[in-house]
C-alpha cells in the first residue's frame, strides 16, 4: 500500500507542469496527550508519525515545518529524523508568515508541514486552495498534497492513512 502510494505520489509531480514549488505536502500533528497546556504526542502519535515518515520517504522532502506547540515539533521531528530533513519552527498563529517562508525562501523546495486541525485550512487557503475543509478534533489521518501552490491551476489531493 504504501510503495503504492509513493508511485501515486510521484507521478503526480512527474504529471504537473513546471512550477516554482511542485508541492507542499501538510498533516495534523499526531495523537497528543488530552491534558496539559502544551501537551507531547502519545506512544500511539509516535508510531503515526513513524508511519508517515515510511509513507513520504519517496516524496524528495526537502525541509519539515512544524508550528511552536510541542506535538507539532515532536510530530515533525520523528519524520525529519527519519528521513534526515532540517525542520523549521513557526508561530502558529502566523500562517501568513508561513506562507511567506515557503512562498519566498523554500520555493524550490518540497515541503511538509505539520499543523493543527485549526490551522491547516488556513494554510491550505493561503497555499491556494479554496475549497471548505473541515478536520475533526479526533481526526489525525490526513495527508493534504498541494501540487503548484500559489498557481492559478493549484490542486488538492487529500490521502487518508490506513
Amino acid at each position: 500500500m504504501r510503495l503504492l502510494l509513493s508511485t501515486l505520489f510521484t507521478a503526480m509531480l512527474v504529471s504537473s507542469a513546471a512550477a516554482a514549488q511542485e508541492a507542499v505536502y501538510v498533516i495534523r500533528h499526531a495523537e497528543k496527550e488530552l491534558i496539559g497546556e502544551d501537551p507531547s504526542i502519545t506512544d500511539d502519535g509516535r508510531v503515526r508519525a513513524a508511519a508517515w515518515a515510511e509513507m513520504l520517504q519517496h516524496t524528495e522532502l526537502d525541509v519539515v515545518f512544524t508550528s511552536d506547540a510541542k506535538r507539532t515539533r515532536e510530530t515533525g521531528n520523528i519524520i525529519a529524523n527519519s528521513l534526515e530533513l532540517p525542520t523549521h519552527e513557526v508561530d502558529r498563529a502566523d500562517t501568513a508568515g508561513l506562507i511567506d517562508l515557503l512562498s519566498f525562501d523554500h520555493e524550490q523546495d518540497m515541503v511538509l508541514v505539520v499543523g493543527h486541525a485549526e490551522t491547516i485550512p488556513g494554510i491550505l487557503e493561503g497555499l491556494g486552495v479554496f475549497t471548505n475543509i473541515d478536520i475533526s478534533q479526533t481526526d489525525f489521518a490526513n495527508l493534504f498534497i498541494v501540487l503548484q501552490p500559489g498557481a492559478d491551476d493549484t490542486r488538492l489531493i487529500r490521502i487518508r492513512m490506513p
